[in-house]
């Protein structure tokens, strides 16, 4: 409160004698004092008329008076006086009828209204009110105000320049914002003349200019945000007005700022407007303002938003703050000290879990950037660990990349935003700070938790070279500077880059210099690659250009192994495969595999251990390569040549590998095929000898035991893979044809495994059918194993997804096989479901084998008699039990859905028993009901089919449906003699395809030599 001060040598002491500190100088002779500023809330405040004294009168703040002579100087004279400073007052007396209370101001020693008038700026003037007791008090008055008069000092002045300049002229027509935008970022002086609340202030401009000079105008303080002082409605019933309800903490925000600016020199920094034209600015207290520190506290301070932030009384407002140019990162940091001290706005505030703990090794790490997997998402990896981690730039969004076989387009400027990231960053040292981690749900609503992958958001810091200072630079502000991404509008209490305020900074500056996404009057630049990875063809065309070019640049962009990788020719416009023509690395186990050497654990750590080491000096680095040829599948061999970041020297990959321990030379290597072929070979001893990466094992003896069994086992897949007509396999067997593929391909199961069908099937009912609830969002991967329940008995069947849903399908139609019965059908996501493992393909094998007529060649797919053969096949053998011989058998194909698939059994439907073939199998099976020494009863086949005493493959030739293969048969033997004989009764009678004449070809004639490809003969 306002209190009578102690004993003093002031001025003589006696009742009714207070001190405060001047807050406001609102004339020339009077002052607002408030008292006490320790005390919660806002002190109280009196206004003080200086006695016996007046001054020229302040025009108002309307405009509809105007000052007097010299009234701005002379209150100008008495602020620069008393604002701010602590001082000792006493009321003299008061005049209810307008509501002001005289007085005498003490600074120190000093009578505020005896200087003043000595001074100049004052008149003397004897109230009726006043004590007789004050007469030698109005006697120095006089005295003072005799002296100035004389020395024409104040508003006693004769000097016509001062007394043009004693009105203060404001400018009649007055545009802040054209003002301010002329002058943004430039600090204009102003006099804060009032606090409309703890961040709108009206400003007097203090400048030379007399286009300005005097203007008032309303500003905002940028980046922080008070409590409303509230406004006064009107009463429906009268014209009076209900008073404003300041919001909380309102009145004391206000009085922070008024203690603080009110009335004093400033300097206005404009930092922007918002959409209402609200003019936003930086308010700092002059370095050249009187104001000086007291024993109040109050000093000065650099920036009163900042003291309001921290003290709990002002929010950081985002939008506010992205205007700043600098400055706003100490508000978050003022703003954060309050919310932890829980002060006025934040007295409940209750802090966000983080989402990743501050605690955790892996907040922060130093780590080698690996790969720019798009415009703002790089993968790292940890220098100690090794280990790579995918980062999502905090805080920022670049255009997305696209996904070219899903048929998504990039979006403008991604392109560009990529390649920068992967000129910058990638193969250079960075120190990364995770921030915040979100989970993503590509699946929607309906996706379940376990699908949702979690993205963590971070900071990467790399070396700035051309910093003298040696500050890094942060990739996202690289991007935003660039106009290559867009600064990300964080809402609330969300987490953000600790370095937000940058980015907006940064994002500005690409909007002030309109690059790139900033600039809408600017098309992106476009991308044309001719993609011929894969494809043989048109590797075939492009190899002579390589060839002739020698040495050409290239980047990687995609590693597949240590020795493999997809390769960018900018010069050319073509993507390419490539491989290190000479040496492999391990493969990695693949799904599915089931031999030894997949299920090796070391195998695998080798193949991961030089997948690493390629992702790590290789992946999206600027290469050199040499290509010397092109295999069969598209892919180019040659040599890569790339610089080793830690030496700077160029070195070749396949050395590197073959130094390290990381790859071997092919077993087809002839070291004279290369110029560097020697040296590729003692590089491998080398490593063998020292014993380093893959041959840490290695030993002469079990290399050589290796090369023997590899030998072995090639010689005994060439002789399984042997076509000739040699019966090593011949069993005779029932077998129901499930599915009729073409006129001589076909599914079928064998009529022993009824039971287990019938078995496997009731259980898997049993499972699916109990608790069955469709299930819209199951989405099933490609070869996966699913229950698939079939639209021809709504029944559960085994399958294997052949084409998987689509991400713009709805409704998730899948393509699926029927491993048991060879069928595939499209069947939305509600029929499908997930399968016991128990019940699964790798527990019980698929019972439908793709089989193929033995020495038949039916008409390929479209072609003419094609769909009657494969309709004839149907009646002869479709749907029924039939006595068969497989007289070949090789590995189940890995798709047998494939049409290309090659058959798992060459078979004889039907079979008639041969006189010169019969009892000849020594490995008929009594597992399907035959006896080895019983024959095949004809007269049940007649029953069953039309087939009499021949088998459907003589049957489907004898009727001009199918030709006999003359490359699949032996002609000396029984069986392709006796479907050469059917072909010819066939042509003869001018059945089937024979109707016009001989269908032959040359495809048929081994003995005709072919030309091969550009006219060479094979």
């Amino acid at each position: 409160t306002l209190s009578e001060p102690p004993t003093t040598t002031m001025v003589a002491t006696g009742a009714g004698w207070m001190h405060g500190i001047v807050k406001a100088v609102p004339s020339g002779d009077s002052v607002l004092i408030m008292g006490n500023t320790g005390q919660a809330g806002p002190p109280p405040e009196k206004t003080i008329t200086l006695a016996s004294l007046i001054a020229p009168r302040m025009g108002r703040r309307d405009g509809s008076t105007r000052d007097e002579p010299f009234a701005f100087a002379s209150r100008e004279a008495l602020r620069a006086r008393l604002i701010g400073k602590r001082v000792t007052f006493k009321v003299d007396y008061s005049v209810a009828s307008i509501a002001r209370e005289f007085g005498r101001v003490f600074v120190g020693d000093e009578n505020v209204a005896l200087a003043h008038v000595a001074a100049g700026w004052a008149k003397v003037k004897v109230s009726s009110s006043q004590n007789d007791d004050d007469a030698d008090a109005l006697e120095a008055l006089r005295l003072a105000e005799q002296s100035a008069s004389a020395n024409e000092m104040g508003i006693w002045s004769k000097d016509p320049t001062a007394l043009a300049r004693a009105s203060r002229a404001a400018p009649a027509s007055f545009d802040a914002r054209a003002f301010f935008a002329a002058h943004k970022g430039v600090p204009v002086p102003a006099v804060v003349e009032a606090c409309l609340n703890g961040t709108c202030l009206k400003v007097a401009l203090a400048t030379d200019s007399v286009d300005s000079r005097h203007a008032v105008a309303t500003v905002h303080m940028a980046g922080v945000q008070c409590p409303a002082m509230g406004r006064r409605e009107k009463k429906e019933s009268s014209d009076e007005s209900s008073p404003a309800t300041p919001e909380p903490f309102a009145r004391e925000a206000k009085h922070n700022t008024e203690i603080r600016l009110l009335h004093r020199d400033v300097l206005v920094i404009f930092e922007g407007e918002d959409k209402y034209k609200n003019l936003f600015c930086t308010i700092r207290v002059a370095t050249s303002s009187t104001i000086q520190a007291d024993q109040t506290g109050t000093a000065p301070v650099e920036d009163v938003a900042e003291v309001l932030a921290r003290a709990g009384l002002a929010k950081v407002v985002d939008w506010s703050a992205a205007l700043m140019t600098s400055g706003a990162q100490r508000l978050r940091a003022a703003e954060k000290a309050a919310k932890a001290q829980r002060l006025r706005l934040w007295h409940d505030y209750v802090a966000p879990t983080p989402s990743i703990d501050a605690a955790s090794g892996a907040k922060e790490f130093d780590a080698v950037v690996v790969e720019a997997v798009s415009g703002d998402v790089l993968m790292v990896a940890e220098k100690k660990t090794g280990v790579e981690r995918r980062v999502h730039l905090a805080s920022v969004r670049a255009p997305r990349v696209g996904n070219e076989r899903r048929g998504v387009k990039a979006e403008p400027w991604a392109v560009e935003a990529k390649e920068f990231l992967r000129k910058r960053c990638v193969g250079k040292p960075c120190r990364v700070k995770m921030e915040y981690a979100r989970k993503s749900n590509p699946g929607g609503d309906g996706e379940k938790a376990q699908d949702a992958r979690l993205m963590e958001f971070g900071t990467v810091l790399l070396a700035n070279d051309g910093d003298p200072s040696g500050a890094a630079s942060d990739a996202g502000e690289l991007l935003l500077i660039r106009g290559l991404a867009l600064c990300v509008k964080h809402r609330g209490e969300e987490e953000r880059s600790s370095r937000y305020d940058d980015l907006c900074a940064a994002e500005r500056r690409a909007v002030a210099s309109k690059k790139g996404l900033q600039n809408p009057n600017k098309e992106a630049p476009t991308h044309h690659a001719n993609d011929i990875a894969g494809n043989a063809g048109k590797a075939k065309q492009f190899l002579p250009f390589l060839q002739r070019a020698g040495r050409c640049h290239g980047i990687v962009e995609y590693v597949v192994a240590g020795h493999r990788f997809k390769l960018a020719i900018p010069k050319e416009g073509a993507v390419v495969s490539f491989a290190l023509a000479g040496v492999r690395c391990p493969q990695p186990p693949r799904p599915g595999d089931t031999n030894a050497e997949a299920e090796d654990k070391n195998r695998a750590n080798d193949a991961a251990a030089a997948l690493a080491f390629a992702r790590r000096h290789a992946m999206q680095r600027d290469v050199e390569i040499e290509v010397d040829a092109v295999d069969k599948a598209g892919t180019f061999l040659g040599n890569l040549f790339l610089v080793d970041g830690s030496s700077g020297n160029k070195v070749e990959l396949g050395e590197w590998l073959l130094r390290e321990g990381l790859g071997s030379l092919h077993p087809s290597f002839r070291a004279e095929s290369k110029a560097n072929g020697s040296k590729l070979t003692s590089l491998m001893e080398a490593a063998r000898r020292a014993r380093v990466g893959m041959w840490r094992d290695w030993s002469p003896e079990a290399e050589a035991a290796k090369a023997a069994a590899e030998t072995a086992a090639r010689n005994e897949r060439a002789v399984s893979s042997n076509e000739s007509d040699a019966r090593d396999v011949s069993e005779l067997t029932t077998l129901l044809v499930t599915e009729i593929v073409s006129g001589s391909r076909f599914f079928a199961q064998r009529a022993s495994d009824a039971e287990k069908a019938d078995w496997m099937h009731a259980r898997l009912n049993d499972q699916n059918a109990a608790a069955f609830v469709p299930d819209a969002a199951f989405r099933p991967k490609r070869g996966s194993t699913v229950a698939a329940l079939f639209t021809g008995d709504d029944k559960w069947y085994r399958a294997v997804v052949v084409e998987q849903a689509k991400g713009v399908d709805t409704e998730g139609v899948a393509l699926v096989h029927f491993g048991d019965f060879g069928n595939r059908e499209r069947l939305p996501a509600t029929r499908l479901r997930p399968v016991d493992p128990s019940l699964g393909f790798h527990a019980l094998p698929a019972l439908a084998h793709v089989c193929a007529l033995r020495g038949v060649k039916a008409p390929a797919p479209g072609a003419d008699y094609a769909a009657d053969a494969a309709g004839r096949l149907a009646d002869l053998a479709g749907g029924r039990l039939t006595p068969s011989r497989v007289d070949r058998a090789f590995a189940a194909p890995a798709k047998p859905w494939d049409d290309d698939a090659a058959p798992e059994w060459l078979v004889t439907l039907g079979v008639d028993p041969l006189e010169d073939e019969k009892g000849s199998s020594g490995t008929t099976s009594k597992a399907d009901g035959l006896d080895g020494d019983d024959e095949v009863d004809t007269a049940d086949a007649t029953a069953e089919s039309p087939v009499s005493l021949v088998s459907v493959n003589e049957t489907l030739v004898a009727e001009g449906l199918c030709r006999a293969d003359r490359q699949k048969l032996v002609s000396s033997s029984a069986f392709a003699k006796r479907l050469f004989a059917a072909q010819e009764r066939a042509r003869a009678d001018r059945a089937g395809m024979w109707e016009y004449g001989d269908v032959d070809s040359d495809d048929d004639d081994t003995s005709v030599a072919k030309p091969g490809a550009w006219g060479r003969r094979r």
